[in-house]
């Protein structure tokens, strides 16, 4: 029978590994890629406006993958993966990539679900804090009970806040916090205060900073967003009077019109050039996305159409038309936003304590709860001051809890001694008020936290198969950029010889329409037009028709110079692009009458090859390009790549079957009884002294 077993446990070695040789669909020097890591990537890289029919699509990504696979193996074998600054890179992205697998779905949904019902409303709350003292939280607990009861029975939450409050400013708030949101507070404070019914008085609420009680004085719906316009005038410290005349002069055109003109004076007159073009309009926005007196004045606006008389901010002056208004985006809109505030808030604790319990479980954790009794002993001041904390247990000392389903002995246990160095470590933290036992129960609590979340993190790869790729794909775009960087970016960058030698070969690729020098001017209407005219034709310089013509309003007349291709500029474009190229002239005027726009031509530029020092950006990256060409030519010269085009060509017609499943690799122990329980874990870790069995929490 034993025979027999070790037969068909060879057989099916065999074949598994036959079925792995005939799913692999190409190989770079010693490295095999598979089917199903080829198409697991294709698919999480293809984009969704991807054109070309899936044969002719994989057959590119093919290419691309396969020159991906050769630099990353010539990083390899160049070394770049041991570099230290390397492994410091990927260890850092490997940290955020564990967090998802490391927190609890379910709970973290619940909580984005609750943070986002709370958005849709803000709470105007009053407090009082009674600060805790860590030694006796019962007396501050009491005062803050003595207190509520004085507001129950009649008294004045003001007046108390005044007296017994120990939050600073109260001194010039009252205890009244405002109005606020989700996400704006502690936690169990925000909790209390959504919780809390209008007009009554909380429950103490405990927090960090002690006991509190708060009264709700008014909720109100969210204030939701707004999109508006904006007129800018850029703030001039030594133009202060020009700039606040100009805005001035815009706000009265606009109640001229009774703001109908707004586009228009936008796009003519406003400093920021992005919005202006489009008419001053700016993107939605809620609270604390701008400046609080740029804010305040667009939520101000009551109705659709108003603008509001001109304000300054620390950027300028504004006039602000509002365009619209809109409640709290939908959830899917603000979810990733609202999950990266959750990762930070106090309440992310709760998904924490949810993952520390699955994985006890998963891991098999069992603690020796005796162990501990001797650091409460051992705890003294000696130690808090500098004693050594390490020397007070003898060797590894006991077991504090160990980890059944973890066959690896090297993290299977945890010692005495590893708590010992942990509290060593974190001896700047250690309270020297606080009682020894708590202190201790508040560490271990921690460090055991810490380890369970750590065996998890270091076997994720083993676990699940999507995150072993996650990390392959970082390990290989890591190095890919770190080579590429020095093989061609840099490389184009400082070989100047060979830039311009490459500039020189390709000159052709470089050539310049013809260009135009000129001026033009933008004039308030035909009157101002025709003194501009004339005075261009006099000879006045640009400053002087300026000074003339703006005298009275900064609005007469603004110029724009520029050396202009065609397509750059649209006047440009229509009044002299048009025209035969043979009829402009140096120095000619034309005069846009139609539009109240004037144009001078300054010079004329004929079509010519552009110097290099104007287009250096350009022709650097057309060098990478070529650089990289020459540089696969090398690595396909130095590495065997070879296709199974049997299997390549099944997976095009959409032939075979890639699909893979996630599996929980972690070994857990199939048995119903203690004896059998024991028996599989001695054959698994052998019989000796140094290794420890836990059942039903006991070692």
């Amino acid at each position: 029978m034993k025979h027999t077993y070790i037969y068909v446990l060879v057989l099916f070695l065999f074949f598994s590994n036959l079925y792995s040789q005939e799913r692999v669909l190409f190989s770079v020097a010693d490295e095999v890629v598979t089917i199903d890591e080829f198409m697991q990537t294709y698919h999480k890289n293809r984009l969704d406006n991807d054109t070309l029919i899936f044969s002719e699509s994989l057959e590119e990504y093919l290419n691309l993958y396969i020159n991906f696979k050769l630099k990353v193996i010539e990083a390899e074998v160049l070394g770049l993966d041991t570099v230290p600054s390397f492994v410091r890179e990927l260890s850092g992205y490997r940290k955020q990539l564990v967090k998802p697998y490391l927190t609890d779905a379910q709970v973290s949904e619940q909580l984005l679900i609750e943070a986002y019902q709370r958005l849709k409303s803000e709470v105007h709350v009053s407090h009082i804090l009674i600060q805790a003292d860590e030694q006796d939280t019962l007396t501050s607990y009491n005062k803050i009970v003595q207190i509520r009861q004085k507001i129950i029975n009649g008294e004045d939450f003001q007046d108390l806040a005044r007296k017994f409050s120990d939050d600073p400013s109260v001194k010039d708030n009252n205890g009244d916090l405002g109005y606020f949101t989700a996400l704006h507070m502690v936690y169990p404070f925000e909790t209390a205060a959504y919780e809390t019914d209008l007009g009554d008085v909380s429950q103490p609420i405990k927090t960090r900073f002690g006991y509190h009680i708060l009264k709700v004085n008014d909720k109100r719906p969210s204030r939701g967003e707004v999109k508006v316009a904006h007129i800018m005038v850029r703030s001039d410290s030594k133009q202060n009077n020009l700039v606040k005349k100009k805005i001035d002069e815009i706000y009265d055109s606009l109640l001229l019109e009774s703001g109908s003109n707004f586009h228009v004076l936008a796009q003519k007159y406003s400093d920021d050039k992005k919005s202006g073009s489009i008419g001053g309009e700016l993107e939605w926005f809620g609270t604390n996305k701008m400046v609080k007196n740029f804010e305040d004045v667009s939520f101000g606006l009551d109705s659709i159409g108003k603008f509001s008389e001109p304000f300054q901010t620390e950027f300028g002056w504004h006039i602000v038309k509002l365009l619209d208004k809109k409640q709290l985006p939908s959830f899917e809109d603000i979810k990733e936003s609202l999950k990266k505030k959750i990762e930070k808030d106090s309440r992310s604790q709760k998904t924490r304590d949810v993952v520390i319990n699955r994985l006890k479980k998963e891991w098999g954790f069992i603690e020796n709860t005796g162990s501990l009794n001797i650091f409460y002993n051992i705890l003294d001041k000696n130690l808090l001051e500098g004693g050594d904390f390490e020397n007070v247990i003898n060797g590894q000392g006991s077991i504090m809890f160990l980890f059944n389903n973890n066959y690896h002995n090297s993290d299977r246990y945890v010692y005495q001694k590893d708590f010992a160095k942990y509290l060593a470590s974190h001896r700047s933290r250690l309270p020297k008020k606080v009682g020894s036992k708590k202190i201790i129960n508040q560490f271990y609590k921690t460090f055991q936290e810490q380890k369970i979340l750590e065996i998890e993190s270091n076997n994720l790869e083993s676990k699940y198969d999507e995150f072993r790729l996650l990390i392959d794909e970082y390990h290989d775009g890591i190095l890919l950029f770190n080579l590429s960087e020095e093989r061609i970016w840099n490389k184009a960058i400082k070989d100047t010889v060979g830039l311009r030698d490459f500039y020189k070969k390709s000159e052709k690729n470089y050539m310049q329409g013809n260009r135009i020098k000129a001026s033009i001017y933008s004039c308030k209407d035909k009157k101002t037009n025709k003194k501009v005219y004339n005075r261009i034709n006099w000879g006045f310089s640009n400053q002087d028709i300026l000074s003339l013509l703006n005298k009275n309003s900064a609005l007469n007349l603004s110029i724009e110079d520029g050396v202009f291709e065609k397509g750059d500029n649209k006047i440009i474009d229509d009044f002299l692009f048009s025209l035969d190229w043979q009829e402009l002239q140096k120095g000619q005027v034309i005069n846009c009458k139609n539009i109240n726009k004037i144009i001078l031509i300054q010079d004329l530029f004929t079509q010519s090859i552009r110097p290099l020092e104007e287009i250096r950006g350009l022709v650097v990256s057309d060098y990478q390009s070529f650089l990289e060409k020459e540089w696969l030519k090398e690595l396909k010269a130095k590495y065997t790549v070879t296709i199974n085009q049997n299997i390549f060509e099944l997976a095009k017609s959409q032939k075979i079957d890639y699909s893979t499943s996630n599996q929980d690799n972690v070994n857990q122990f199939i048995c119903d009884s203690f004896s059998s329980c024991f028996h599989q874990a001695g054959k698994k870790l052998g019989y000796s002294k140094n290794v420890y069995f836990g059942w039903n929490g006991r070692l």
